[in-house]
């Protein structure tokens, strides 16, 4: 695929992916909110779905090219002080913004132009996590790279397959309990 067709579909996914979100009105941090006060019905079936449609995505691109299939991205960096203190300050941070990057980015494309402060608000505090914070704490964290397969020991297929047909069967469950 040359780089043109790449960005052109690039394009077009994206643009359908905004309009999937802008209709929705998803917001992945506004959803969990939702879910822990008990009225995230809506958002538990849209998380399962886009769960299913993730994770079968992975399964099946590795057998169509294999360099895109199941990498080492996850890392466990260990527990303790710094974890509390960031989950404070990420929720802070929720909770002054009202949603995640991605609801952000859906309220300025509605037209709501106080997120464009947010938004251009957001680019130092990534900066200083990846550039100040992340040096800091890989000094002090022991950082091990994980693959659930690794872990239990069972092939990738079997752990993705069964996952999606729980999560199949968790949305059955709520589509019943649509009232």
């Amino acid at each position: 695929m040359n780089f043109t067709t790449l960005v052109a579909v690039g394009f077009l996914f994206g643009i359908g992916f905004g309009y999937f979100v802008q209709r929705a009105g998803l917001c992945f941090a506004h959803g969990l909110g939702e879910i822990f006060i008990g009225k995230g019905k809506r958002i538990c079936r849209m998380f399962a779905v886009i769960f299913i449609i993730t994770a079968a995505g992975f399964l099946i691109s590795g057998y169509i090219s294999p360099e895109l299939g199941l990498k080492t991205i996850g890392q466990l960096r260990g527990f303790g002080f710094y974890n509390l203190l960031s989950g404070i300050f990420f929720g802070a941070g929720i909770f002054l913004n009202g949603g995640c990057i991605l609801g952000t980015l859906r309220q300025i494309g509605e037209g709501n132009m106080t997120f464009i402060v947010v938004f251009v608000s957001m680019i130092p505090g990534m900066a200083l996590v990846v550039y100040g914070l992340n040096p800091l704490l890989e000094k002090n964290y022991n950082i091990h790279n994980v693959l659930l397969p690794d872990l239990l020991g069972v092939a990738a297929p079997f752990i993705t397959g069964t996952l999606i047909m729980g999560a199949l069967i968790w949305l059955l469950i709520l589509m019943r309990r649509k009232s």
